[in-house]
């Protein structure tokens, strides 16, 4: 037996529990395609897939015995074996894969720029996952941020253009939690890119030893503390932009602005461990970006929208490359060890994370 799939699992019941299981290498049958996956990113956002897991649905993907889940991840794989004319030996995709060496797609819809998985088990899941773009078989320095900026970029993108829509709840200013987040910057490059036009303050809290780093970065109107609140923000109208997850955070928030905290949209949750509980929170709202892309898609066209996501995505990367090295993990305890640093919150967000070479 060929027990050369490794796949990282971690408890839904207990995220501090995780463990590898080796199984066998798939095997392709007709219209089947086996890739063999070559590097991903990790990030927080990552760690927002695994708490909202049952919630959203993101442990269907790619789905595993009980009580484990794997979390999917975005990165680039290539074709190992293909049984689907179509779809050749060699090609190189970026997609959204499961934490482990290998993965059977059927695919669909297949163009020049790639294919849809219509695996049975991820048809009736957001399309926005199961699409796999074709991808030069060598990555210049741009591609290769595209496991880690995209997706997040992507997100930030649609919520910039939700908040646009809403005409920013009539606030004056817009707050962004876990500010130093890849998708807080993101959200705060967009913010700052049309400030001119939007007139709003952009204000990012964030722990005190990730002040100078977002500081110099320079996003953001203002950056400050998650203890300096009260002294150091102004009393006007305001929207917050949680990535976070920390509700006793957004209860201090309301307390201190009440009836001038228009809107709270809840993005990721990266302070996992904290309290969740967002019901009572006034006017809030948990964003969840596919519901958001059909929106756009709609309003805009599918590839209007890919197209200005896909450009504004690369003025930000040339933007950001000097203040986010590219961090390379190799090995199964590397890996197991730089998830449990993501669950303590003990990470650099300097540093990009990619995972490559977990046999």
């Amino acid at each position: 037996m060929n027990r050369s799939n490794a796949e990282f699992l971690v408890n839904k019941n207990d995220l501090l529990a995780a463990t590898f299981l080796d199984g066998e290498r798939p095997i392709s049958k007709k219209n089947e395609v086996i890739l063999k996956i070559e590097k991903y990113a990790f990030t927080s956002n990552n760690i927002t897939y695994a708490i909202m897991g049952n919630t959203l649905g993101y442990w269907k993907f790619f789905p595993t015995k009980e009580p484990y889940g794997i979390i999917p991840v975005w990165g680039f794989a290539n074709v190992m074996s293909s049984n689907h004319e179509n779809v050749l030996v060699g090609n190189r995709y970026y997609g959204y894969f499961p934490m482990s060496n290998y993965l059977k797609v059927s695919p669909k819809n297949i163009r020049s720029f790639g294919f849809v998985d219509d695996s049975n088990h991820r048809k009736h899941l957001p399309a926005v996952y199961n699409q796999y773009t074709k991808v030069s078989k060598n990555s210049d320095q741009i591609l290769e941020y595209h496991p880690t900026i995209k997706p997040l970029f992507l997100t930030s993108f649609l919520n910039y253009y939700f908040l646009k829509d809403e005409n920013f709840f009539d606030s004056d200013q817009i707050i962004l939690t876990s500010a130093s987040s890849k998708t807080a910057l993101s959200l705060a490059f967009l913010l700052k890119k049309n400030k001119a036009l939007d007139q709003k303050q952009i204000i990012g809290i964030t722990s005190k030893k990730n002040i100078n780093f977002l500081l110099n970065i320079g996003f953001y109107d203002t950056v400050i503390a998650y203890d300096s609140l009260e002294m150091e923000l102004n009393k006007s109208k305001l929207i917050v932009v949680d990535f976070a997850g920390n509700s006793d955070y957004l209860e201090k928030i309301h307390n201190y602005f009440g009836d001038l905290l228009k809107h709270v949209c809840l993005v990721g949750l990266a302070d996992w461990s904290s309290k969740t509980d967002f019901k009572s929170i006034p006017n809030s709202k948990f964003f969840f970006a596919p519901s958001h892309a059909e929106n756009r898609y709609k309003k805009m066209g599918v590839k209007e929208t890919m197209l200005l996501a896909d450009n504004l995505m690369q003025e930000f990367i040339m933007k950001i490359k000097n203040y986010l090295k590219l961090t390379y993990v190799e090995g199964r305890m590397e890996l197991h060890e730089l998830y449990l640093k993501f669950l303590k919150g003990k990470i650099d967000p300097s540093k990009a994370y990619i995972i490559q070479s977990v046999e």
